[in-house]
Order: structure tokens, then sequence, then C-alpha cells
């Protein structure tokens, strides 16, 4: 009886996500990408790898389109709606989100 009634604690416990493993809720609310920015990709979400170095995206599941531009790079040119861009500075940190 008593592991019935613990079951929806279990339940809740499991199904949560280790802080920091991956982008989340908390992450969108620090948020450094402009809300008016369109976010038909779900960038949005991954706002908070903003300023660091362009190799903790080799760390990141992204399920879905993704370009890493960086300068001088050839891109590609067709639209994307679903695609997310990850726009690299010169010194090798992401400066940008996008979609498309």
């Amino acid at each position: 009886m008593r592991l019935i009634l613990m079951f929806p604690l279990l339940a809740l416990v499991a199904c949560g996500s280790p802080r920091g493993m991956t982008p989340g809720a908390d992450a969108v609310a620090e948020n450094p990408v402009p809300k008016g920015t369109d976010n038909s990709c779900g960038g949005r979400r991954y706002g908070s790898l903003v300023g660091k170095d362009a190799t903790v995206l080799e760390t990141v599941l992204i399920l879905g389109p993704v370009q890493v531009i960086r300068p001088g790079m050839v891109t590609a040119q067709d639209y994307q709606p679903d695609r997310i861009n990850f726009i690299v500075g010169q010194a090798g940190t992401i400066t940008q989100i996008t979609c498309g």
C-alpha cells in the first residue's frame, strides 16, 4: 500500500532533469536572446550558451537542423524556419542565436 501511495511522488522525481544537463526553463529566464527574435526553431532555449566558447556545442544534444556560422564561412542560402543558427565571433565564442 505504501508503494502505491509513493508512486506519484517517485514519478515526479524521476521525470525531472538534473540542473545544468540540458537547457530548459531556467535557461529561458536568463536568456540573452532578444524577445522580439524569431523563435520558430526553438533557439531561445539555448540562449544561455551566448558568450560561451563554441566548443560547448559539442556537448549539447539538439534534435533538428543546426548551422554553426563562423567568421568568413560560407553558409546555406535557403531559409529553414526550424534550423538553429549559432553565430560564432572572432574570439570563438557564440555571439548570437537565430532561426533560419
